[in-house]
């Protein structure tokens, strides 16, 4: 077993999407909030560096370029646990319920860009179900000592390959 530190190789290739439901509405509610960098623990089975698959990131570009950080328990990863999320808000995408009306599609946003979608959750009934932390990119992995031993990215079929610097 061996802990890897995995994080974001370029800044702004993150995004925290969260998906909530509310009682009272028909359908799901997506918050999508872009961060600056993301770094997460990963515990392998065996002494090898995480054995990462790449997948599509909801909404993306439709490349199989990324990798869901808090779902990624494929191959020898045993566990991943966030360590730290870094400048959220360079962007925000919210995908309403279709039953729900323009106006209050834009007091949901005014609230989240105001206070965050945790506030969501607080006063305003929704009940967060599930989150994912997609990264893409180049991803670097260090040892326990901090030693980057390998970077990572996808090819055009997404499967895994060392970046290379252009």
């Amino acid at each position: 077993m061996a802990i890897w530190r995995v994080k974001t190789y370029y800044r702004k290739s993150c995004e925290q999407i969260e998906y909530f439901y509310h009682k009272d509405i028909e359908g799901e509610l997506v918050v999508g909030i872009g961060f600056r960098s993301c770094e997460y623990d990963i515990v392998t089975s065996d002494q090898n560096p995480p054995e990462f698959e790449f997948g599509l990131v909801p909404g993306g570009d439709g490349k199989k370029d990324s990798i869901d950080l808090n779902n990624c328990l494929t191959g020898n990863i045993k566990s991943s646990e966030l360590f730290a999320m870094l400048d959220g808000g360079h962007w925000l995408n919210m995908d309403y319920p279709e039953s729900m009306s323009k106006s209050d599609q834009k007091r949901l946003h005014k609230i989240v860009e105001k206070n965050g979608s945790y506030s969501l959750e607080d006063s305003k009934g929704w009940t967060l179900d599930r989150t994912e932390v997609w990264v893409w990119g180049p991803i670097q992995i260090s040892n326990d000592k901090g030693e980057v031993v390998r970077i990572i990215a996808a090819d055009d079929k997404g499967n895994v390959i060392d970046h290379v610097e252009d």
